[in-house]
């Protein structure tokens, strides 16, 4: 008996992607030994993007969701999570950005490395990545292997959400536990918020190798891209917005509301995130705290005093 191909919903979302559109479909239906059905979602393109896509649903398993909404890519990204999560015949499902090339492994290494672990459980990949500029591959983004614990994470995510592959059991947790606070998706996006889920409540795992080309131009709309002063300058401004602040302590309170499943070391965890503000004492438990101080991949000093000024 042969087996079948496993089937991969590719979630994209796309928003004035027109100039290398193009390049990275190609990629994506050129995958090897797989099955792919690309399910997108347009954030209200202007350009010629959604024409584009209508051309290949001629020729591929594209299915378009054009609803004029801009609503910035970690909810449009979630929507078809939420959207797709149980969608028949589906497997496995991936991110894919609008402007990146995948080389034609990127998806059956993933799903090998997912199935040579445990399946049963919700399980996302994630990967390195070439660092793809002025039509030159310039290398792996990352030299050293990224960290998939809780609290890394909880601070930031290294590990590109275009590279993720996770499976129905994932897709279908996060579905079924519901919406968190729309600063998460908003300051955080998709990428992190999936990466959470799965760290607190399954497993993920990292590939240090690369298996896709990670484009780096001025009009990257998430991700690595080229900045100018101005661009710096919003960027702070962004920070200094009080709807961004305290956005590890929303995270945790929504992750321990979310999901009561998790695992009791996280929770834990967690709850320092989560409480710190509450009073005196939760506040100098956190502080006191040196794993977590020490290894939140954010500078010692600047985290304790985010704690000490409530702006964690």
């Amino acid at each position: 008996m042969i087996n079948q191909m496993p089937t991969v919903a590719v979630l994209m979302s796309t928003y004035n992607g027109e100039k290398f559109l193009r390049e990275q479909l190609d990629s994506i239906f050129n995958q090897d030994n797989v099955a792919v059905k690309l399910f997108v979602r347009d954030d209200g393109s202007t350009d010629g993007t959604v024409g584009i896509l209508r051309k290949y649903a001629q020729r591929f398993p594209v299915e378009i969701i054009l609803d004029g909404e801009n609503v910035r890519p970690g909810e449009s990204f979630m929507r078809l999570v939420y959207r797709y999560a149980d969608e028949p015949g589906i497997d496995y499902y991936a991110f894919a950005d609008q402007d990146d090339v995948w080389l034609p492994e990127k998806l059956s290494v993933a799903i090998t490395k997912i199935e040579d672990s445990d399946a049963s459980f919700p399980m996302l990949y994630g990967s390195n990545q070439y660092i793809y500029t002025d039509g030159e591959n310039k290398g792996d983004r990352y030299k050293e292997p990224q960290r998939i614990d809780l609290i890394s994470h909880m601070t930031k995510n290294t590990i590109a959400g275009c590279t993720f592959v996770f499976n129905k059991a994932l897709a279908q947790l996060v579905t079924e536990a519901g919406r968190p606070d729309p600063r998460i998706l908003r300051y955080r996006l998709h990428d992190a918020w999936m990466m959470l889920v799965a760290i607190t409540c399954g497993r993920a795992i990292y590939d240090k190798n690369s298996h896709m080309l990670y484009r780096i131009h001025s009009e990257n709309v998430v991700g690595i891209k080229k900045t100018s002063f101005s661009d710096k300058i919003n960027r702070l401004k962004r920070m200094l917005n009080n709807n961004s602040s305290n956005i590890r302590m929303v995270t945790a309170r929504e992750l321990i509301s979310l999901f009561p499943q998790m695992k009791e070391d996280c929770r834990i965890t967690l709850h320092l995130y989560a409480d710190y503000k509450e009073s005196v004492k939760d506040r100098i438990a956190l502080l006191s705290n040196n794993k977590i101080v020490l290894e939140c991949q954010e500078n010692p000093i600047v985290f304790r005093v985010k704690v000490l000024l409530g702006l964690l």
